[in-house]
């Protein structure tokens, strides 16, 4: 049976290669070889504690890895000090949060999407956009960190390490999975707000733990046709898979919904939970949220927090935030006609949340003198990148 296990993972590997037709230039199978041994230890522990469940880990993975740094990231791995406090009974909210700050495939990271049962957090989107991070970027349009148009050092696992030196997930975790040698429905970690989540197989009816366990699929299709930009100030060209954006939700398609989850039976979970899937297919690791994320998982903070934060990265390194943005950084990130202010239309991310509040004057225009007066956020907040 186990052989069987080893064969299925072989099988969706393969697979993996066949839907990057279906994905463009999205793919789960085009990472450097893993053939490190870390010499540091994996160090997890996991326990409940009132309402939360509570994670703290090194982030050492406990599987081999990819050779860091490489030509694609400069980065080492070292050992970190993490904790997540995760809700321990989850509900679903009133609408979906989605993981970058201005919605799907907009602006910066806003939040991780969770942690892997070892201890390695799952962060699907990368501070990469079109017209790099000058003058000319458009954060409207989030390359997809998984398109082998963009080139992050990823390894085997879908992974690479931050300036920080902490290693984490993109997508589907190979070697973590292959580790678990467990058959059927398996765990592979918690969602930011507190669902548990799975590799991508599932029991065929979602009610039934004894009916078939199939290869669930995401309702995510590449778009057809070509992107509305002029190449200049947005993307053009056809979609294939270089940006989030190129890929669209089709309600029905697959299996799973716009958060790539459902409601069904798991091992875990008999009487029946809301799961997040991790396919191998478009998003890999799901863009959004169908609870309320822990603040453990915020990327930023504050007014201008979020999408309105300067990042910076070593390179190919992912992202890791620096120091709160200057007014005349906002300024160059929002205000698109140039007119020196910035407008409802334009503003984004808490900035557009909190616009009247930060519009002392009240004229719909925010000023960079109004700019210079806005609260940042914290000093001293725990940094998450």
């Amino acid at each position: 049976m186990k052989d069987q296990f080893t064969l299925a993972i072989a099988l969706s590997i393969t697979i993996g290669i066949s839907a990057q037709e279906k994905n463009g230039t999205f793919s789960v199978t085009s990472g450097i070889k893993c053939t490190q041994t870390l010499t540091q230890k994996n160090k997890v522990t996991e326990k409940t504690k009132g309402d939360y469940r509570i994670i703290t880990a090194n982030a050492i993975p406990d599987h081999k890895v990819g050779e860091f740094p490489n030509p694609g990231n400069p980065n080492t791995i070292s050992e970190q000090n993490k904790q997540y406090n995760i809700p321990l009974n989850p509900k679903k909210a009133s609408k979906l949060t989605s993981v970058s700050a201005d919605g799907f495939g907009k602006g910066f990271p806003a939040y991780e999407f969770g942690v892997a049962l070892n201890g390695v957090k799952l962060e699907p989107t990368a501070a990469e956009f079109f017209g790099g991070r000058g003058r000319n970027m458009n954060s409207d349009w989030t390359l997809e960190a998984l398109s082998t148009n963009v080139n992050l050092g990823d390894d085997c696992n879908n992974a690479h390490v931050q300036p920080t030196g902490e290693y984490h997930y993109h997508g589907t975790p190979w070697e973590f999975i292959k580790s678990m040698k467990k058959e059927g429905m398996q765990q592979v970690g918690w969602a930011a707000d507190g669902f548990p989540i799975y590799y991508k197989f599932g029991y065929e009816d979602p009610m039934n733990a004894g009916s078939k366990v199939i290869a669930l699929t995401s309702s995510y299709q590449l778009k057809q046709g070509k992107r509305p930009g002029d190449g200049k100030t947005a993307p053009d060209g056809n979609y294939d898979g270089t940006y989030v954006r190129d890929f669209e939700y089709v309600e029905g398609l697959g299996n799973l919904d716009k958060a790539n989850g459902r409601f069904g039976i798991t091992p875990e979970f008999p009487k029946g939970t809301y799961y997040y899937v991790i396919t191998d297919d478009f998003p890999s690791l799901p863009r959004y949220f169908v609870g309320t994320p822990s603040k453990d998982f915020a990327v930023g903070g504050g007014i201008l927090g979020n999408g309105g934060r300067r990042m910076t990265r070593n390179r190919f390194g992912n992202n890791r935030r620096q120091s709160p943005p200057s007014s005349e950084e906002i300024l160059k990130m929002m205000d698109r006609n140039k007119d020196g202010k910035i407008s409802k239309k334009e503003a984004r991310g808490p900035l557009s949340d909190h616009f009247d509040k930060v519009d002392v004057n009240g004229d719909n225009y925010i000023s960079k003198e109004e700019l210079d007066k806005a609260p940042r956020p914290e000093r001293g907040r725990r940094r998450r990148n």
